[in-house]
């Protein structure tokens, strides 16, 4: 292939040829024009998957709220790095990833893979992360552009957001990851846009945002695609710089796009433009370089320092939120003495055994190779003893065995698939021959039950079906229902009880009707037996009898998922009810908390010691491992809020909107911001976070001024804060030094904000000095009326510390 001259090439197509490149041919790939190459995407934040659910496995990495708690932007690249690696082994030339919308309300269903409540924290590692994947000459896809901050009627929810609030919050990490490099961003290559409506326009037509200011204001040339199936209109979304509609084939472009060209309703100079950055784009990845060698196949990157970068992670954004002693005169509870001879370990809870590695939806990959947590622990030495003590699944387990799909087109083609789990996901043809769009399948094979008694069936499934069990109808979903599932778009689990005998093949047969739908299906059928036994009381015996108790507790990828926001903050199931039993049996007790989002705590006083280790991936089981026994320490500063109930964080009572709208009520005040102005103690505040050691704030200084006006331009306007720290405790360790502006009075906005931080390392006794630099736009607020930055004049106190609540005044500066 020669290489690629946008201007030239463009010159040279047809307006069908034109027209074909602006939207995708599949799932994953851009539609094909002869001579030239065409672009593979493939999902992330926490993996990349490839191009199939079911294909290569991929490696796991934390999710995204554990990368916002590191407050480490080198780690966060290098993560990047490995990403972009991984990317090249499934042959993706854009990965869509990261998703940095901040966590407005804590019951949003995708925070796991958002980084933080705070802007600030959430673009400086938004950029590394971008920087580290696009070192591989992987685009990275920024998403979701904007305001996309909860599953609520999500394809169609209206975000009302003033501009002040856009501007200071949930733009921040777009408008840095666009920036150059040498400007601090990640000069990120694609942007895309989300499903909801902004101020009452889609995000996929927004000209104010996709135009005016992603493009003239802030110089973005590169790619927007649209979310999936979030394409809204032909003519608007093309004229507002939609550039690329995904998924094909088109549902809005095509035919629709060359008539609205020869029309007039959109140019062809409008279409010119996104195709010469579709060019551009290519270009840009090496499509046209012969020296450039992309993977044909998908395979799977499990390289040994790949494994070793996301142990490092998952342990630099675990938080150690309490390490008390768990009786007068004892040292604090962790860490346990590594290998220490005959220590009895009591390890319970629902997540206990595996640990939970990821979240739901888009960015769920198939785990290269998963570090259990039991068997980890036993092979430091520790003398393990087991006992999951509830269950906590929102849907039954799928159910293995020996099956066959037998599909059937509209048209009558049929083919025969085998599978080994009662688990479908149809986002391509099922099989050679079958059109995705329009077909049905008739499930049916047999399994062996374990244990006699009753069982219990569950059914869901985009569109219509009917179960069988041994013959007899036991769920009969012939009307389609909307609930939760798929992405929304499935019905609820429906269950029924059937009563089985160990051993006895168990014959089940789901038939789903040919049926037709434009965007993706699946069906999941799950089976599991009744059990009677109280769990809890044996977890709490098992405990009693362990010198020490670890209890790892949490959601799973069916309560944090993409599709559905959760409904409390509480643990699902009986988990509280456990703590609490296996705390008043053994107080030498640690909670470890496998959860992508926060959690209330009732039984908190009662436990010495409590950790999160959100969805940290692959390794969670070294890592924990790990960090229990002191071979490494929890490194992780809380990235948000952690509220001691739903009723005090910001947006309780104005999500999830109503008729359609979802008014941000609460403004500016997001995250602590909210609990400063309130004066709300939570249950930890922002950027808090422990170690195995301790911490001092030594001395500060500040250099540098904030001139007048005329000097406004000037990337040099700013300060400099200088914070020693001294290492205190009788351990090396890392903590993150926090810088706060508190702007002058007068102008409502909150106390206090997070606009710079740093991380430092220090042996015992010795000091690390952190440098802080705080740009002019660090003190500047947005002026709805004049549309500019400004400085406010007076004096901005700078306050330095180890969290939003932990902090001293270094000094101030004035405008």
């Amino acid at each position: 292939m020669q290489r690629l001259d946008p201007p030239s090439v463009v010159g040279s197509l047809t307006l069908e040829q034109k027209v074909t490149l602006v939207a995708g041919a599949d799932t994953w790939h851009t539609a094909a024009v002869e001579g030239l190459p065409v672009l593979r995407c493939s999902d992330g934040p926490a993996g990349v998957r490839g191009t199939s659910w079911s294909g290569p496995p991929s490696a796991s990495f934390p999710c995204g709220t554990s990368l916002g708690a590191t407050f480490d932007p080198e780690l966060v690249e290098a993560v990047g790095q490995a990403l972009g690696r991984e990317a090249r082994s499934k042959g993706a030339h854009i990965l869509l990833a990261p998703t940095v919308n901040l966590h407005r309300t804590p019951i949003g269903g995708r925070n796991f893979e958002c980084m933080s409540e705070d802007p600030t924290l959430t673009a400086h590692l938004a950029s590394a992360y971008v920087r580290g994947v696009q070192s591989q000459r992987v685009a990275a896809c920024i998403k979701h552009f904007v305001a996309n901050d909860t599953e609520h009627e999500r394809m169609t929810i209206s975000s009302e957001v003033d501009a002040r609030t856009l501007r200071e919050l949930y733009l921040v990490p777009f408008e840095v990851s666009v920036l150059p490099v040498d400007e601090g961003g990640g000069d990120v290559r694609v942007v895309m846009s989300s499903y909801n409506r902004v101020n009452g326009v889609y995000a996929g037509e927004h000209q104010e945002l996709l135009r005016t200011l992603l493009r003239d204001e802030w110089g973005f040339d590169g790619v927007v695609v649209s979310d999936w199936f979030g394409t809204q209109s032909t003519a608007a979304a093309l004229e507002a710089g939609l550039d690329l509609e995904m998924p094909g084939p088109t549902r809005h472009r095509g035919e629709r796009l060359m008539a609205a060209v020869r029309s007039g309703q959109v140019s062809e100079a409008r279409l010119d433009e996104s195709v010469t950055r579709l060019l551009e784009l290519m270009r840009w990845c090496g499509l046209d370089d012969p020296d450039e060698t992309w993977s044909t196949s998908e395979t799977t990157d499990d390289a040994p320092e790949t494994r070793a970068l996301i142990r490092r992670a998952a342990i630099s954004g675990t938080v150690l939120l309490r390490n008390d002693s768990p009786a007068p005169g004892t040292s604090p509870l962790l860490p346990l003495e590594a290998g220490e001879a005959g220590l009895r370990v009591a390890l319970i809870g629902p997540n206990s055994e595996r640990g939970q590695l990821q979240g739901g939806g888009s960015a769920r990959v198939r785990a290269s190779r998963p570090v259990p947590i039991l068997g980890a622990l036993r092979e430091r030495g520790l003398d393990v003893r087991h006992h999951r003590g509830c269950v906590i699944s929102r849907r039954l387990p799928v159910i293995r065995g020996r099956f066959e799909v037998e599909y059937t087109s509209g048209d009558g083609t049929s083919a025969t698939v085998p599978i080994e789990r009662t688990s479908l996901l149809w986002a391509d043809r099922p099989a050679d021959g079958i059109d995705i769009s329009d077909f049905g399948c008739t499930i049916s094979g047999q399994f062996a039950p374990d244990v006699s008694g009753t069982w219990e069936f569950g059914l869901m499934v985009v569109g219509s079906a009917v179960l069988r069990v041994n013959g007899a109808v036991v769920v009969d979903l012939s009307e389609p229902q909307t609930g939760s599932s798929f992405f929304g778009m499935g019905s609820p689990e429906v269950r029924a009880t059937v009563e089985l005998e160990a051993g006895s093949p168990c014959h089940v047969e789901v038939t789903y009707p040919v049926q037709r739908f434009e965007m993706l299906r699946g069906l999941r059928l799950g089976a599991t037996p009744v059990v009677a036994a109280d769990e809890v009381a044996q977890a709490a015996a098992l405990a009693a009898d362990a010198d020490v108790a670890v209890v790892v507790v949490g959601t799973d990828d069916e309560w944090e998922t993409e599709g559905e926001d959760r409904s409390t903050m509480d643990l699902p199931g009986r988990q509280d009810e456990l703590i609490a039993a296996v705390v008043a049996a053994n107080p030498n007790t640690v909670v470890v908390i496998n959860a992508g989002s926060p959690v209330t705590m009732p039984w908190l006083e009662a436990v010495p010691s409590v950790m999160q280790i959100w969805f940290p991936g692959e390794e969670c089981g070294n890592a924990v491992a790990d960090m229990l026994t002191g071979v490494a320490e929890p490194g992780g500063r809380l990235p948000i809020t952690v509220p001691r109930r739903l009723a005090d964080t910001p947006a309780h009572l104005s999500h999830p909107g109503v008729h359609g709208r979802a008014h941000y009520g609460e403004g500016l005040f997001i995250g602590y911001r909210w609990y400063d102005a309130r004066e709300i103690e939570p249950a930890f505040p922002f950027g808090h976070g422990l170690g195995y050691t301790t911490w001092a704030v030594t001395a500060t200084s500040i250099s540098g001024t904030l001139v007048g006006p005329e000097s406004a331009d000037s990337a040099e306007v700013g300060v400099t804060v200088t914070v020693e720290v001294t290492n205190t405790g009788s351990r090396p360790g890392s903590t993150v030094v926090q810088c706060y502006v508190e702007s002058p009075p007068g102008l409502l906005r909150p106390l206090r904000e997070l606009r710079g931080f740093a991380r430092v390392h220090a042996d015992p006794g010795h000091t690390a000095t952190a440098q802080v630099w705080l740009p002019e736009r660090a003190f500047s607020t947005w002026d709805s009326t004049r549309e500019s930055w400004f400085v406010p004049t007076g004096a901005h106190h700078l306050h330095v510390g180890l969290s939003s609540r932990d902090l001293r005044v270094a000094g101030s500066v004035v405008r």
